[in-house]
């Protein structure tokens, strides 16, 4: 797991380099292009100088995103979560599914930022009207919660004494059914009584909950590792290959152990949710 959790973060902290260079990249080149332009009295050695200076540019952008790139493949090689393995990032001539999804959800961040700084301003006015109105909102969720606790409390009470009177008339009940039984025994004779079946509470809703979280979770966790490395090698594989297929399984062994785990866990909790009742 920290395996994926360290290819997860070199695609992503790359996506970030990648993006931070040519962003520095392009206002320099219209910074030194507008340069070239004034510099020069003659139109052709401006157009020459600026696209000599943007050919340089791009070189330099890609040779620094290789050295970045480079450091950080470096950097996270030897830290604990890669613990010094060969080719963590592309094991087997393949790109690992975490790096790629780290790339990806860099790409998504990198979207969300002229969002971010272009969202509209508040006006003094308009913020201290949402003050306002949050302030509004929280009285009236506070008087809502507290109507609905005292109503809460009352049928509470008017549960409970519901409860002492259905217990009272049960007691009455089994007393008149006791007499009725002695007297019929004394009489000599024995009538089988249907016993209703005691009424069951409702299910624990927070047990239910739990069940299914585990369940995605473990899902999730063994198709993710499944992804990475199957169970079985394809047909007609040759000895290196079946060779590198056990290389695999050996380890994303712990990530399929977790998965079964969490998925058992929440497999049971399921099966105690369908039998554990609350109180009636």
């Amino acid at each position: 797991m920290a395996l994926v959790l360290a290819r997860f973060a070199f695609g992503f902290s790359l996506s970030w380099i990648v993006a931070g260079v040519l962003l520095l990249a392009t206002l320099l080149c219209i910074r030194l292009v507008g340069i070239a332009v004034v510099a020069f009295a003659d139109e052709r050695r401006g157009n020459v100088a600026g696209a000599v200076a943007v050919a340089l540019l791009v070189i330099g952008s890609l040779a620094l995103i290789y050295f970045l790139g480079d450091r950080l493949h470096m950097a996270l090689g030897t830290s604990l979560l890669a613990d010094g393995a060969p080719d963590w990032v592309a094991g087997g001539n393949h790109l690992s599914a975490a790096a790629v999804f780290g790339a990806m959800s860099g790409v998504a961040a990198l979207a969300a930022i002229p969002a971010w700084l272009n969202r509209p301003r508040l006006t003094p006015e308009e913020k201290a009207a949402r003050a306002e109105a949050m302030r509004a909102l929280k009285e009236k969720r506070r008087l809502e919660h507290a109507k609905a606790k005292e109503k809460a409390d009352k049928e509470h009470a008017k549960a409970l004494k519901a409860e002492a009177k259905a217990q009272a008339a049960a007691a009455h009940e089994a007393k008149a059914a006791a007499r009725e039984g002695k007297a019929a025994a004394a009489g000599g004779g024995k009538r089988a009584k249907a016993q209703a079946p005691a009424p069951r509470g409702p299910r624990r809703a927070g047990l239910g909950w739990t069940a299914l979280f585990l369940l995605l979770l473990g899902a999730a966790m063994l198709a993710f590792a499944f992804s990475m490395a199957p169970l079985w090698p394809p047909h007609n594989a040759s000895a290196s290959a079946v060779t590198y297929y056990h290389n695999l399984a050996e380890r994303a062994r712990p990530v399929y152990l977790a998965g079964g785990v969490l998925a058992g866990l929440g497999i049971l909790l399921l099966m105690l949710w369908q039998v554990w009742r609350r109180p009636e």
